[in-house]
C-alpha cells in the first residue's frame, strides 16, 4: 500500500526570524505586535523573531500618482539590503493598497504589479528564504471621509481614490494573488476576505461602524489579520479574544511589548534604509536590540503577573465549572461537574465545543468532565494527534482525570477521534461519532455527491503535502490504523443520518463500519431516516450516554496494546 509520510508542517519551529515587508498598514504594525505578544505570552519557548520593515506609501510595483506630497517608495530599491541585512527565514509581503494609486483598474498598471510581486518573491526564495504572501486589505469606501471620484475624471490619488477602487481593483489584486500562489505552490494568506466579512458582521450590528479611515485599519482590524495569520502560517485558530486585546489599556504586558517593537521597528527600518523623506529617530540597530533586550524582563514579569502561558479564566457552563486556559498556545477548555465521579471519567470533544451537546451536558450531569483542545483546520494529522496526546497527559497530571476519555467526533472531529484511537488505542475508552468525516475525498474534497469545500479542500492538500490523486493514502492509513483500537477492544457508536448532504454515509461512516468490523472491531451504527447532517445526534441521548458509560466500565488493563510511534498518515 502506498503511504504518505508525515510533513511536520503543523508542528511549530523553535525559533525563526520572519520580516515583514508592506506599506504604512505594516509600517504601523499593529498586527505584528499582536501576533509577537501571543507568541510571547504563550509559547515564549518558540523563540521567534519578528522584524517589521514597514514603509509608509510603498509599493511593489514603482506607481506614483501626480499629487503624492513625494515619489512613492518602492521595495525594489531596498529588498537586496533587507535580506542581506535581516537574513530572513521566512518574508511577509502586504502590497496592493497602494499599487493601484488609487484609480480606476488599468491592465498596464495591473502587469507591473505582477511583475513587481514575481520578482520580489524570486529574489526572496534566491535568497534562501521563503516568501508568505498576503493579499490587498480591502478600501472601505462607506468609512472614508475624502472626496471618492467617479470613473472618467481625469486624476485620482489617495485623498480623492477612485469609488470603486476597492472591487474593481484591489479585488482583482486579490484574485490574482490567490491564483499566483496557487500555480506556485506559495503560502498566501487571504487578508481581505476575512476583513470585509469583519466589516459586514461590524455594520450589521452598528451601522455608523467605521473601519478605521477607510484605509488604515483600526486595532479591531489589525486583530483579525493577526489572527488570520495565526490561523494560516502556524495553524493555530483561536475563538477567544485575549483580555489584552480587549482591554489594552489594562495591560501592563501588552503596553511592554509595544514598548520594545517601537525600539525595534524604527531602528531595523533606518538601518535597512528607504526613501521616504519621513526617518524616525533612533539610537541605532545594536543600542535598539540592547534595549529591547532589557525589556524582556519586565515583559516576562509583565505575563506571569496577567495569567502567564496558561491564562486561566473561570465561568459556567450548564451550571457547571468552566475553565479556559492555554497548553502551547492553543485554546483549551476543561468543564468540571459538581461532583465528580469515581476514577474521574471525562468526555473529549475533538471538534465543536458545545454544539449539539445534549449527550456531553447528560454526562456531566453523571460526573463526567468534559474537555476540548482548538485544534481546528487540522483535518486530523498525525501531528494534531501528538497535540491532543500532551492535552491528556496536562490533564491527567493537572486534573487527575481517567487515562481513557471517551472521544466525541462530530463532523470533522471524526478525523481527529479515529487518528488518536488508531494511534493510543491504551488512551480510550469508547468512541462516539456523529455524521463523522472519514474520507477526505468526501469532504472537504466533493469528490462524491456531497457539497465540499473548495478552500479547506485546498488547505487539507497543503496541509498534508499532497496531491488530491494521492489523498485516498491518508483514508486507506487512517482506517487501517484502527486495526490496533479493534485489536484493543474499543467500541465505536456512530450515529448518521441517510441523507447527510455534506457528509454522505456511504462515503464515511459506511466505509469505517464495514473496515472496522473486518478487523474484529465491535461498532455499533444508529442511522437516522431521512436525516441530514445537522442535527448531530439523537432526540432522546439516553442510547449515546448508556453506550459511552458501559464502555467506561467495561475496561480491562489487560487488553492494553502500547501506543505507535509510527508517524506515516
Amino acid at each position: 500500500m502506498e503511504s504518505i509520510q508525515c510533513t511536520k508542517r503543523v508542528e511549530l519551529p523553535i525559533a525563526k526570524r520572519i520580516v515583514f515587508l508592506g506599506d504604512s498598514i505594516t509600517e504601523n504594525g499593529t498586527y505584528i505586535q499582536m501576533i509577537d505578544a501571543y507568541f510571547q505570552k504563550h509559547m515564549p519557548a518558540r523563540n521567534f523573531e519578528f522584524i517589521n520593515l514597514g514603509v509608509s506609501s510603498e509599493t511593489l510595483s514603482g506607481e506614483d500618482e501626480s499629487d503624492h506630497p513625494f515619489p512613492r517608495p518602492c521595495v525594489h530599491e531596498r529588498l537586496d539590503r533587507a535580506l542581506a541585512e535581516t537574513r530572513p527565514d521566512w518574508v511577509v509581503l502586504c502590497y496592493g493598497m497602494n499599487d493601484g494609486i488609487y484609480h480606476p483598474f488599468s491592465e498596464e498598471r495591473f502587469l507591473r504589479y505582477q511583475s513587481g510581486y514575481i520578482r520580489a518573491v524570486e529574489q526572496i526564495q534566491a535568497a534562501g528564504a521563503l516568501p508568505l504572501l498576503m493579499t490587498p486589505p480591502p478600501f472601505d469606501a462607506a468609512t472614508f471621509e475624502g472626496e471618492l471620484q467617479p470613473a472618467g475624471r481625469e486624476s485620482y490619488g489617495f485623498q480623492r481614490p477612485y469609488a470603486g477602487y476597492d472591487r474593481e481593483v484591489l479585488g482583482r489584486y486579490t484574485d490574482w494573488v490567490l491564483d499566483y500562489g496557487r500555480r506556485e505552490k506559495l503560502a498566501v494568506v487571504d487578508i481581505r476576505g476575512p476583513l470585509l466579512q469583519w466589516i459586514q458582521v461590524c455594520r450589521e450590528q452598528n451601522s455608523a461602524y467605521r473601519y478605521g479611515d477607510g484605509i488604515h485599519p483600526e486595532a479591531d482590524g489589525h486583530w483579525v489579520m493577526a489572527r488570520t495569520i495565526l490561523a494560516r502560517v502556524f495553524h493555530i485558530e483561536l475563538e477567544r479574544i485575549p483580555a489584552w486585546i480587549e482591554h489594552p489599556e489594562s495591560s501592563e504586558y501588552y503596553r511592554l511589548i509595544g514598548e520594545r517593537r517601537q525600539w525595534l521597528d524604527a531602528a531595523w527600518r533606518e538601518h535597512v534604509g528607504h526613501t521616504n523623506p519621513n526617518k524616525a529617530k533612533t539610537p541605532g540597530l545594536v543600542a535598539a536590540r540592547e534595549q529591547a533586550q532589557r525589556l524582556m524582563v519586565s515583559i516576562r514579569e509583565a505575563a506571569d503577573r496577567e495569567g502567564g502561558e496558561t491564562s486561566l479564566a473561570v465561568s459556567a457552563w450548564s451550571g457547571a465549572k468552566r475553565m479556559d486556559f492555554y497548553l502551547d498556545g492553543r485554546e483549551c477548555i476543561l468543564v468540571a461537574p459538581h461532583e465528580p465521579a469515581k476514577e474521574k471519567p471525562w468526555v473529549w470533544r475533538t471538534e465543536f465545543f458545545d454544539a449539539f451537546a445534549e449527550a456531553d451536558r447528560a454526562l456531566l450531569h453523571q460526573g463526567w468532565h468534559i474537555a476540548y483542545i482548538r485544534l481546528s483546520n487540522l483535518y486530523g494529522h498525525p501531528d494534531a494527534a501528538a497535540m491532543m496526546r500532551s492535552f491528556q497527559d496536562e490533564l491527567a497530571a493537572t486534573n487527575g482525570l481517567s487515562e481513557r476519555p471517551a472521544l466525541f467526533g462530530f463532523s470533522r472531529g471524526g478525523l481527529y477521534a479515529l487518528r488518536y484511537a488508531g494511534l493510543y488505542p491504551a488512551k480510550v475508552s469508547s468512541v462516539y461519532l456523529d455524521a463523522p468525516v472519514v474520507d477526505i475525498r468526501s469532504w472537504p474534497g466533493g469528490s462524491g455527491n456531497g457539497h465540499g469545500s473548495p478552500e479547506e479542500w485546498s488547505d487539507c492538500l497543503g496541509l498534508y503535502g499532497i496531491t488530491a490523486e494521492e489523498a485516498g493514502a491518508v483514508t486507506d492509513e487512517l482506517l487501517n490504523g484502527m486495526t490496533r483500537a479493534a485489536e484493543s477492544g474499543i467500541p465505536i457508536l456512530l450515529i448518521s443520518g441517510d441523507s447527510d448532504e455534506a457528509v454522505p454515509l456511504e462515503e464515511n461512516g459506511a466505509l469505517l463500519v464495514a473496515s472496522y468490523r473486518e478487523q474484529g472491531g465491535r461498532i455499533e451504527q444508529i442511522v437516522k431516516p431521512g436525516g441530514r447532517h445537522h442535527p448531530h445526534g439523537l432526540p432522546d441521548v439516553a442510547p449515546i450516554v448508556s453506550f459511552v458509560t458501559e464502555a467506561f466500565a467495561s475496561y480491562h488493563p489487560e487488553r492494553v496494546i502500547k501506543p505507535t510511534t509510527n508517524c506515516s498518515v
